[in-house]
């Protein structure tokens, strides 16, 4: 074999060569990206969760000097008793100790309890945990408007667990993907406070094209919203920045002050400590507590200081529309 020949082999080969690794290296990146453990705007993507929950998954502020920091939902549940709350000056009845829930059962219609009559005597049809049964709700089919299942948390742990909890969502492809964030408690500013209620359910959505990709992000605040267009959201490495207001962890698109309750109090959000969720991400509907129809924390004295009720078909995951421009 000439020289001449032993050189365009070689090249041929290695050639050949570059594009099979090539072709490899890529069929490993859409695996990667395909089970989660990708490395997402420089920072590793949780394992096993679908790419586009990770690619856009929110890096969140909480404001500087956030007493009640984001709890992990699974410990609420642990860590609460579960009661039924009755009307007409009854007392409540504890229905699973502290320590003692299943969250399973929880979620699943597994508990389940009688409405009272004015002599406090229990009566009618047994109503499931997975109904929906939270207290000062209105539109429960055959619950009065003060009675329901509701989790009571002690008091001395409503300052939640810190940033290293897990972020839990929920994902539609092509349509969007919305991360719920959890804390303890509402610490709403004065002169809103008696607004205050234990267990605070809060989140942002991200909406999607047929292709997966991020068109429009919803930030989620009290009984409102509003959106901005992906390209236009405030981004750190990539993912969509939020900002939680302090004491309501409220989320708004960036820093700054805001006008809440017919202008009587403000919102006010920053940079203090960073919450990357991409780091801690799970399913909310493979959890067991996914469908309790109760209160998340314990009964006030009218809805807003209620605990709220969580991730369910009970409460809508995404915003009537994406079309509010924040």
């Amino acid at each position: 074999m000439t020289s001449e020949c032993s050189s365009s082999l070689r090249k041929t080969t290695n050639g050949k060569l570059r594009r099979i690794r090539s072709a490899v290296a890529g069929a490993v990146l859409i695996t990667t990206l395909a089970i989660g453990g990708a490395t997402v705007g420089g920072e590793p993507a949780a394992a096993g969760v679908p790419s586009p929950v990770s690619m856009y998954a929110p890096f969140v502020y909480l404001a500087p000097g956030e007493r009640f920091t984001p709890m992990d939902p699974g410990s609420f549940v642990t860590q609460s008793s579960l009661s039924w709350a009755r009307d007409q000056g009854c007392p409540d009845d504890v229905v699973a100790a502290r320590g003692t829930i299943d969250a399973g059962r929880l979620g699943s219609g597994g508990y389940r309890h009688q409405i009272s009559n004015a002599v406090c005597i229990r009566h009618g049809v047994q109503h499931r945990s997975d109904e929906l049964t939270r207290p000062r709700q209105g539109g429960k089919h055959g619950v009065p408007e003060g009675e329901g299942f509701f989790l009571n948390l002690p008091n001395t742990l409503r300052g939640g667990q810190g940033t290293g909890v897990p972020v839990y969502y929920e994902y539609s492809p092509r349509n969007y993907v919305t991360y719920w964030f959890f804390y303890a408690f509402n610490d709403a500013p004065r002169p809103t406070n008696m607004f205050d209620h234990e267990g605070d359910w809060e989140r942002i959505s991200v909406r999607l094209d047929a292709h997966d990709h991020a068109v429009t992000v919803a930030y989620f605040e009290h009984d409102g919203y509003c959106t901005r267009p992906w390209r236009e959201a405030g981004k750190h490495n990539g993912h969509p920045l939020a900002y939680s207001a302090r004491g309501t962890h409220a989320t708004y698109p960036w820093a700054g002050t805001f006008p809440i309750a017919h202008r009587l109090a403000t919102d006010t959000t920053g940079r203090g400590a960073g919450w990357p969720t991409y780091r801690h991400l799970a399913n909310a509907r493979t959890q067991g507590w996914f469908g309790y129809g109760g209160a998340w924390g314990e009964v006030g004295e009218g809805s807003d200081s209620t605990g709220p009720l969580g991730p369910s078909v009970f409460k809508g995951a995404v915003p009537p529309t994406w079309s509010r421009p924040c």
